[in-house]
């Protein structure tokens, strides 16, 4: 009677963690002899262990040369060391139970075993003890054979858990859910599907992680239609309540664009983890919706849901897609007023917000302050640069970057080699892919594709054609680039011919593909087949011409001198006949032939919708001086003067030593001015003499 009352007061003891009580239920049990009772034992060991009294756990067992012949008592000591996450102690009580000659390890010791060899990662006990249960028989015990599959996973031993898992007689929701769970993070999302309708064929009712899985891997495939029979299947069954399965919902719904069903999901939970706010914010962030991400943002505030750095890291993601200064601002200031330690992630966000919105000077503050030893915080400095036009800065930067020994990857070089491309800076590229080719990193598609587009650009076709062979897949956007590189420079044969052969190789080409073409025949005079490819754009590849490539179009035509052709395509349709683009490309032509009377007409128009465009004032004092129109040239000069209108200064740049020098007009920043202009002097000096 005594034993069964303590054992009740024990079991409250335990749910308490009352470490006071225990040790009186303790005293009580030897006060009256009961030290021997295997199940006061266990229970005392339970209540210690539950009190975080390790030591008197231990005790317990040790003290008791009677309890210690029980299997029971040692597996309650290593269930308990294995629930503390204290796993060297529990093989330690595996080792003494070995060498303990009354008693033999069963069925619900090795579990807790195999739990800390993978815990440890200690894979040559585990792979003993896995021999040593197949052996006694216990692989048979679906618990032990479940064990050995966690273990495998954690050992990354793919082949092991899945040999012991075909081989289990009979399984139990865990194992399933343990080869899911390894399948879903090899990236194999399909595989962890098919084991998850196996698993139910089999007839096992899938738990909440079965489904967080599952549901996780329909939001990996973008499989929205599986994902949302999964949640009709199951919803009604409890589930929706349950905080992971309703987060990966939310996740699924939101990266799969359907955020209605995602706010539906959400707003149903009755209690939304951290997990489930930033599962709605990612899916806004998809959208660019930065209002909603700020509502939410406001809302977790005001729930009591403290925001994590990935939560103000995704909003502020949002805020760079839709260029919305003001709600990143917004973030930026609950950053610092919250004083959050902000990361390089979040630095990176906030710097890629600035640059995205125009606000240079407050990007290059942010990484003032950021760490300089990641490479991410260089290359979201290089590409912000590459993206507002400032090419030397991006240059300047990764020398920058080089000099202070960060070792560059692959998205620093295909972002350097942008600029490099729009700057013409050949020798620059060359430096930067010799470090490409020592970096190893020559078979990443995207950064040859960068490569090839800087020798194109810089006029080392050669060079492009060589990386262009060696490139293993040649898409849409390589071809693409091969033909404009042969039209821009001067062999418009050959680029004729590439489009031609990207056909054969079954490469359909795309609206840019016919803007290098075009290009190229215009570049070249082939009139009749630049025209010939226009009209075949809509015709044969159902491609609807964009105002581009009219304005090649306009092109070929104007430098063929067949200007009222020209201009009566522009006229055809609404969506050209007010096109500045267009209008500006057909005034430039009517300069080149002086054409007065079309050029008068087109220029009225054009100052007509912008009397501030600079360049129509220019390109017609152009024409007037072309046609010795003094009067209407020197008309011309005074408007521009009477609007306040100066033309943008012209600038030239050279490379010297692998860094590209920039110069505009009357421009005296460089280091060296006073040299260059008293050398520009002598140079003038020499012209005049020799004329």
């Amino acid at each position: 009677m005594e034993s069964s009352k303590l054992l009740s007061l024990l079991r409250v003891c335990t749910i308490a963690k009352s470490l006071r009580q225990a040790k009186l239920l303790h005293q009580r049990t030897l006060a009256l002899g009961l030290q021997s009772d295997v199940v006061l034992c266990k229970s005392l060991i339970n209540a210690y262990f539950a009190c975080k009294d390790h030591s008197s756990a231990r005790l317990v067992s040790e003290s008791n040369i009677d309890a210690q012949s029980d299997v029971y008592i040692w597996n309650s000591l290593l269930s308990g060391y294995a629930k503390s996450s204290m796993f060297n102690e529990a093989l330690e009580v595996f080792r003494r139970l070995l060498n303990c000659s009354v008693c033999v390890a069963d069925s619900y010791t090795y579990p807790n075993v195999i739990k800390a060899c993978g815990a440890l990662d200690r894979e040559f006990h585990g792979r003993m003890i896995h021999s040593v249960v197949v052996k006694s028989g216990y692989v048979c015990d679906v618990v032990v054979a479940s064990s050995l599959v966690g273990m495998y996973a954690r050992f990354n031993s793919f082949g092991d858990l899945i040999q012991v898992f075909d081989e289990m007689p009979e399984r139990d929701v865990a194992c399933w859910n343990t080869v899911i769970s390894c399948f879903y993070q090899r990236g194999e999302a399909e595989k962890a599907l098919e084991v998850f309708d196996r698993m139910e064929r089999c007839g096992f009712e899938p738990n909440s992680v079965s489904l967080t899985v599952a549901i996780s891997a329909c939001s990996r495939l973008m499989c929205l239609e599986r994902g949302k029979e999964i949640h009709r299947k199951y919803v009604k069954r409890g589930f929706e309540s349950d905080e992971y399965v309703g987060s990966a919902l939310v996740d699924m719904y939101g990266k799969c664009g359907c955020l209605e069903m995602a706010r539906e999901v959400f707003e149903h939970m009755p209690r939304k983890s951290l997990v489930a706010w930033n599962s709605m914010i990612r899916g806004l962030v998809g959208r660019g919706d930065s209002k909603s991400c700020i509502e939410i943002l406001d809302r977790m505030i005001v729930e009591g849901a403290r925001p994590s750095q990935t939560t103000l890291t995704s909003i502020l993601m949002a805020c760079s897609r839709s260029s919305n200064l003001q709600h990143g601002r917004f973030v930026h200031g609950y950053v610092i007023r919250s004083l959050v330690d902000a990361d390089v992630v979040m630095n990176c966000s906030l710097i890629d917000l600035y640059f995205k919105c125009g606000e240079v000077k407050l990007a290059e503050t942010i990484f003032a302050k950021t760490r300089k030893d990641v490479v991410e915080s260089w290359n979201v400095m290089i590409s912000g640069y590459v993206s507002v036009g400032d090419w030397f800065k991006a240059i300047e930067v990764y020398d920058q970057m080089v000099s202070v020994g960060v070792k560059p990857d692959a998205v620093t070089f295909t972002s350097v080699l942008s600029a490099c491309s729009q700057l013409a800076a050949l020798e620059k590229g060359k430096r930067i892919h010799l470090s490409i080719s020592e970096s190893g990193l020559e078979t990443d598609e995207l950064l040859m594709g960068a490569l090839l587009d800087m020798y194109s650009k810089c006029g080392d076709v050669k060079e492009a054609f060589v990386i262009f062979k060696c490139m293993p897949k040649k898409d849409v956007v390589s071809w693409t680039v091969m033909i404009s590189a042969y039209g821009s420079h001067g062999q418009p044969r050959e680029a004729l011919h590439h489009f031609d052969e990207m056909q054969k190789f079954g490469v359909k080409p795309d609206g840019v593909t016919f803007l290098a073409i075009l290009s190229a025949c215009g570049h070249a005079g082939f009139i009749d087949e630049g025209i010939k490819f226009f009209s075949q754009m809509r015709s044969k590849y159902g491609i609807k011409p964009s105002t581009e490539h009219y304005s090649c179009l306009i092109d070929i035509l104007g430098r063929a001198g067949r200007l009222l052709e020209a201009y009566d395509i522009i006229q055809q349709k609404p969506e050209t006949r007010d096109d500045a683009e267009l209008l500006r490309t057909l005034f430039s032509a009517c300069c080149l032939h002086r054409d007065h009377s079309l050029g008068d007409r087109i220029a009225r128009l054009l100052l007509e919708r912008y009397p501030d465009d600079a360049s129509t004032y220019s390109v017609l004092f152009s024409l007037h001086s072309s046609g010795e129109s003094w009067d209407a040239a020197r008309e011309v000069k005074m408007k521009m003067k009477e609007v306040g209108l100066k033309k943008t200064p012209g600038c030239s740049w050279i490379e010297i030593n692998e860094q590209v020098c920039h110069f505009f007009a009357e421009d005296r920043s460089h280091p060296q001015a006073d040299n260059v202009y008293e050398c520009l002097a002598l140079l003038s000096c020499h012209i005049e003499a020799g004329q």
